[in-house]
């Protein structure tokens, strides 16, 4: 999926639009119905998270589909608990749409790789397990509820003509490695047997392609930064997402070491790559500030 997306992006708001707001919206606050919305979406995060990374061994017989060797649940896992951070920013902290926007370009990019994989690969579901609809459904169904909030709350929200340019240095490293991620991920998707072979444990064309859509999700949000960071309060919560995915996923060897089958090349630039977006990861942090009014 390419970002940006017109649907979510319509720049500064219309004299139109204004006229539409009440006394009672502040411009660019965050709506109720969005922070409800992201509120199901950290239920969820908690529920996977939980059990995909602390329980990854019994994701072979307790999840939508068999998922071997356990350290690749942990690897869906760390983007669970990414997520956890996210949502748990934006349902508790949060005021403005702008500082939560990139993840709404994350999740509709996530939604429509995991979508694609279960459908391309519907004979590994396990179709009499409830839980397997409710995450077809999920991940059907987000996208649509995505772009609705999204659009009511662009409808409100100006978007600043000008970028900060202390933030000049963080959005460049953005669109590189979300370029590089988002390359990697179309590739690993459309190859996955071939490319899966050089990944660090194995992996199998389904596991290959979901892993994808969780590289692009972090890639588009990447790039929605390097098109659209204004202001250093909106970099706080998808780089501090950013941080925690790279923190988990950094901790998978060492917690899984007797999986790990590729100990050369590959391994070394799985570590370094995270290494390296946790560098970026830290720049946006601090960037944010350490009172930032998000």
């Amino acid at each position: 999926m390419s970002v940006p997306s017109p649907s979510l992006d319509r720049g500064i708001v219309s004299s139109a639009d204004a006229l539409t707001m009440t006394s009672s919206a502040r411009p660019g606050a965050l709506q109720r119905s969005t922070r409800a919305g992201v509120g199901v979406l950290l239920v969820l995060a908690i529920l996977n998270a939980g059990f995909l990374y602390f329980l990854p061994a019994r994701a072979a017989t307790g999840y939508a589909w068999a998922i071997r060797p356990p350290i690749s649940a942990a690897f869906l896992g760390s983007g669970y608990l990414a997520g956890v951070v996210a949502t748990a920013l934006a349902v508790l902290a949060a005021r403005r749409w702008r500082s939560i926007q990139p993840l709404a370009v994350a999740l509709v990019t996530l939604s429509v790789g995991l979508l694609a994989a279960t459908l391309l690969h519907t004979d590994r579901f396990r179709w009499g397990y409830p839980p397997t609809w409710v995450w077809t459904g999920v991940y059907a169904l987000a996208p649509v509820g995505v772009v609705i909030l999204a659009r009511r709350q662009r409808a409100i929200t100006v978007r600043p003509a000008i970028a900060d340019p202390r933030l000049r240095l963080l959005r460049l490293l953005s669109l590189v490695f979300g370029t590089a991620m988002l390359a990697g991920a179309i590739a690993l998707f459309a190859f996955p047997a071939d490319l899966g072979r050089d990944w660090p444990w194995p992996l199998t064309t389904l596991l290959a392609q979901a892993t994808a859509a969780w590289i692009a999700m972090i890639a588009a949000a990447l790039l929605w930064c390097a098109y659209d960071l204004r202001r250093g309060h909106e970099a706080l919560i998808p780089y501090a997402t950013l941080g925690a995915w790279c923190l988990a996923l950094l901790a998978l060897p060492a917690l899984h070491a007797g999986q790990i089958t590729r100990t050369g090349a590959p391994l070394i630039i799985y570590l370094g790559a995270l290494i390296a977006l946790i560098a970026v990861a830290g720049l946006g942090v601090t960037r944010a500030g350490r009172r930032a009014a998000l």
